[in-house]
């Protein structure tokens, strides 16, 4: 009897232990950069479009402002810039072609980041060899919300974002974004000032 307790407690061990190694393993949600710029992607699977701009981010003041890119296959289109101001819960809406400005309501201001309590979903590696590859992240709400609402891509190394999924209800109703050419800090933190057309 001592000796099979003695085994059953040697392969309890060697059960802890192995499920320690996996855990320590498991990676934990990284910091994302406070401030940076760089272009973006978003692509809307409800409506089948595709939008491009560039971006500028600023958590700490709860600053973000995207620039639609003019598309010549689009003729006609009218395209925007949105200024998000979290301390005022507004998204100033201005026409890239006369100026004029709307005013939306923005209820909470959506950060760029990885919830302390998200599920690690698994990694991956975009490139081709050692030199021109680097491994991401891929991280999930599926616990804390109760269902898929979220899913992101950070990069491993500096933890920047490179893709999210946003779900309205489904996947045929979900916005997908990519970002690309990333990097660090504002290089004109005037952009942030509200026009002059938008306080009138």
């Amino acid at each position: 009897m001592l000796i099979f307790s003695f085994g059953r407690m040697i392969r309890v061990v060697a059960f802890l232990v192995c499920l320690t190694a996996v855990l320590a393993q498991r990676p934990t949600p990284c910091e994302t950069p406070l401030a940076w710029e760089g272009r973006a992607s978003a692509f809307d699977h409800g409506q089948g479009q595709n939008n491009r701009f560039r971006i500028s981010y600023d958590a700490e003041n709860r600053r973000r402002r995207i620039l639609e890119e003019i598309d010549a296959f689009t003729p006609g289109r009218e395209f925007y810039e949105y200024l998000e101001i979290g301390s005022e819960h507004r998204i100033y809406v201005i026409s890239q072609t006369t100026g004029q400005c709307q005013i939306r309501e923005s209820p909470e201001f959506r950060l760029y980041e990885i919830p302390s309590d998200a599920t690690f979903e698994g990694a991956y590696t975009i490139g081709y060899g050692l030199d021109e590859s680097f491994e991401v992240h891929e991280w999930s709400d599926r616990v804390a919300a109760g269902r898929l609402t979220w899913l992101g891509g950070f990069t491993a190394r500096s933890c920047v974002p490179v893709s999210e999924v946003i779900f309205k209800t489904n996947i045929t109703n979900s916005i997908t974004n990519h970002f690309y050419d990333i990097t660090g800090g504002i290089s004109d933190p005037n952009i942030f000032i509200v026009p002059t057309a938008c306080r009138q």
